[in-house]
């Protein structure tokens, strides 16, 4: 095992999943509704529950969570396990990314990006997007932030120096977005996702043109790149499956079973992939090289996002 700790967010139960493979005593469940519900009047909150989705790490060390049922983000201090901060932003928050200070979250059925000031943890300003944002990317070199809305063909493309939105149509439905230099992956689907059918693919920044398309039988919620190599896995939510794609002077594609309802996939940057198991609730791990399935962590209900700690 390669990290020290995982976190994971368990939608279905407002609930963290902290795994500590140095000390597992170490090892615990927390209750985000319980920790909410000491530092915030129950009058602001929407819901009954809160729906945690995407979490990511601030420049600070401060955890940062996207509720989406309760449309709000949460800064967490995990080492006391306090709530530092609570706000209210677009409808159905998703994916949330961080830069220089900034941090931006889809939101899904506002149709809207948010720009939160992450030092004040206050909110900057919503800006609208494509329809269903569902995932966000920022282009660290060339200074942008990419937006794949999920219910349209298009790509938004938010220009960080002079503030402007472009966009990049797509014969597709972009769903998930990866940036490893100039090169832009998205997992898309086609046909609204009711015909079964999905797409990888690949487009250069600059000009936009697509270098590689392949079709997938099936519905993909979620993959990753292993960075130097045109190499990608896949989590398949229909048939339980891990999808090996290697694109070299061919295409060459495999498959891991793993049961349930693959979903949020990670990848560590040395061995090992973390895959959140919507149906088994479960965090499967295995060994990039072999593919050998390597343990099976019990977690809450619907997880999602996945924090490398």
């Amino acid at each position: 095992m390669n990290e020290d700790r995982i976190l994971v967010a368990n939608t279905g139960d407002d609930s963290l999943t902290l795994k500590d493979f140095k000390d597992d005593s170490k090892s615990k469940t927390i209750f985000l509704s319980k920790l909410v519900g000491k530092e915030i009047d129950n009058d602001i909150l929407e819901n009954s529950k809160l729906g945690p989705y995407d979490m990511i790490k601030g420049e600070e060390k401060n955890i940062y969570i996207t509720n989406s049922y309760d449309n709000s983000v949460m800064k967490i201090d995990m080492g006391s396990e306090k709530l530092l901060g609570f706000i209210k932003i677009g409808k159905n928050p998703t994916s949330i990314k961080s830069f220089k200070g900034k941090i931006y979250i889809a939101n899904s059925d506002s149709n809207s990006i948010s720009v939160v000031d992450e030092k004040t943890f206050s909110l900057i300003e919503d800006i609208s997007v494509g329809e269903r944002p569902t995932d966000i990317q920022i282009d660290e070199i060339g200074l942008k932030v990419f937006i794949a809305n999920g219910n349209c063909y298009t790509i938004n493309i938010l220009d960080l120096n002079s503030e402007k939105i472009s966009s990049i149509t797509l014969t597709k439905q972009p769903i998930k977005m990866i940036i490893e230099n100039t090169r832009l992956f998205i997992l898309s689907y086609k046909g609204n996702g009711m015909n079964n059918y999905s797409n990888l693919s690949e487009i250069e920044i600059k000009d936009h043109k697509t270098k590689v398309s392949i079709d997938l039988k099936g519905i993909y919620a979620n993959f990753v790149k292993i960075k130097g190599r045109d190499l990608f896995y896949l989590s398949n939510v229909e048939d339980g499956y891990i999808y090996r794609i290697l694109i070299d002077k061919e295409i060459s594609i495999s498959k891991i079973y793993l049961g349930g309802m693959p979903n949020s996939i990670k990848w560590n940057g040395k061995a090992n992939l973390y895959i959140t198991n919507i149906l088994n609730n479960e965090l499967n791990i295995f060994q990039e090289s072999n593919s050998l399935n390597i343990k099976n962590i019990r977690v809450g209900k619907e997880p999602n996002g996945i924090l490398l700690l």
